[in-house]
C-alpha cells in the first residue's frame, strides 16, 4: 500500500516550491528565534549553525506531525457513524498509508556550510484509525439528520524516518479526538462535519554530534489538530474535500558545540501553526471502502530577517495517503 500514496506524490508537481507560499505569512512561529539566540551564547560565529538546527527542530515537528494527522480524521466518509441498534455504536477501522516529502536544513551535513544547504526527506509510515459512533444526534427531516452527532477517534501512528537525512526514530505516536456531525449525508444532502483531535509522538533527532555534525536537536511532538469536511457518495464512489488546521509544538534540547569542551546545549519550546487543504476519492465495496487523499499544507513565515539559506519555511508541503476502511 506504501507505493500508492508514494506514487501519487512523486508524479507531481514538486513538493516544495518558494513560489507556492500559501499564505506563510499569516502562520504562527513560536520560540525559534529565541532558542537561536540562546545557542549562540553570545558569540556571532555560532549564528547561522544555531538558526538553521532551530529551524530543523520545527521542520521535524511539522513533517512528523503532517504525517501522522494527514488530512481528513477519519479517511473516506465525511459524515459520522452514528449506532447501529439501539445504544449499540456502529465501528470504523482504518488503516493508512502515508507519503510526504519534508524539507529541512541538512543536518547531516558535516560542516556549517552543508547544514545551510538545505534537503529534502521522503516520510513514509502507516496509520491505523477506530471510530466509534456514541451519539446520533437530531432528525429534523426524513434526509435531514445527524446534526450534533459524536463520533470518538483513537488513532496510532508510524512514521519512517530516513537515517541518511540525518534523522533518528520511528516518528510513533497514538491520538484521540472527537468528530461532530453538521449534517448527516443522505440521498439528496452531502456529509459534513468538524473534528478536534490531539496526538503525542516519542522524541525525535535531528543532526548527531558524535557522527560530526555540526549541531542535533531532539524534540517531543504535540500535534493539536482541527478538520472541516463535506462529501458526498454517488453509488459505488464518492468525494471529499475539507480544510484543517494544526499546531505542532514540543520541547527541544539543542546542542551546537562551541568547543573547549563546551556542548553548548540548552532547552526550549518551539511551536508552528498552518493550514492545510485536502481532496480525496473512494470506491465503496458493501462494508469496505478504499480511498486516496492529496493535500497541501501551507508553510510559515521566516522568522529571521535577510536569512539566505537553502531550506525555506516558506513552502507548502503536499501529501498524500491511501486507505482501507471497514465499518461494522
Amino acid at each position: 500500500m506504501l507505493l500508492v500514496p508514494a506514487t501519487v506524490l512523486w508524479a507531481g508537481a514538486p513538493v516544495t516550491a518558494a513560489a507556492q507560499d500559501l499564505g506563510a505569512d499569516y502562520a504562527r512561529v513560536e520560540g525559534v528565534a529565541d532558542l537561536a539566540e540562546r545557542c549562540t551564547g553570545g558569540r556571532t560565529q555560532f549564528l547561522s549553525t544555531c538558526r538553521e538546527m532551530a529551524l530543523a527542530a520545527m521542520a521535524v515537528q511539522q513533517g512528523v506531525g503532517l504525517a501522522s494527522a494527514l488530512g481528513s480524521d477519519i479517511p473516506g466518509t465525511p459524515s459520522t457513524h452514528g449506532r447501529r441498534l439501539g445504544l449499540m455504536p456502529r465501528i470504523g477501522l482504518t488503516v493508512s498509508a502515508l507519503a510526504l516529502r519534508a524539507t529541512l536544513p541538512n543536518v547531516s551535513g558535516s560542516t556549517p556550510a552543508e547544514l545551510a544547504e538545505g534537503q529534502t526527506a521522503a516520510l513514509l509510515g502507516l496509520k491505523g484509525t477506530a471510530v466509534a459512533g456514541v451519539m446520533d444526534g437530531f432528525q429534523l427531516a426524513p434526509t435531514v439528520g445527524g446534526i450534533l452527532s459524536v463520533d470518538l477517534i483513537g488513532s496510532y501512528s508510524v512514521v519512517s524516518l530516513p537515517g541518511e537525512a540525518g534523522l533518528d526514530g520511528t516518528g510513533s505516536g497514538f491520538g484521540a479526538g472527537a468528530r461532530v456531525g453538521v449534517l448527516r449525508e443522505s440521498f439528496t444532502l452531502p456529509g459534513i462535519s468538524v473534528a478536534a483531535s490531539r496526538s503525542w509522538h516519542s522524541d525525535i533527532r535531528a543532526g548527531n554530534t558524535a557522527d560530526g555534525n555540526p549541531g542535533e536537536a531532539t524534540t517531543g511532538l504535540t500535534v493539536s489538530s482541527l478538520r472541516a469536511t463535506a462529501g458526498k457518495n454517488w453509488f459505488v464512489i464518492g468525494i471529499m474535500g475539507g480544510v484543517g488546521w494544526d499546531r505542532y509544538e514540543g520541547d527541544v534540547q539543542l546542542s551546537v558545540p562551541r568547543g573547549a569542551g563546551d556542548p553548548g546545549s540548552i532547552n526550549g519550546d518551539v511551536a508552528s501553526e498552518r493550514v492545510l487543504y485536502f481532496v480525496s476519492g473512494w470506491f465503496n465495496f458493501l462494508l469496505t471502502r478504499l480511498s486516496v487523499e492529496v493535500g497541501v499544507a501551507e508553510g510559515v513565515g521566516d522568522p529571521f530577517a535577510g536569512r539566505s539559506a537553502g531550506y525555506d519555511p516558506a513552502g507548502a508541503t503536499w501529501f498524500a495517503s491511501a486507505a482501507f476502511r471497514i465499518t461494522l
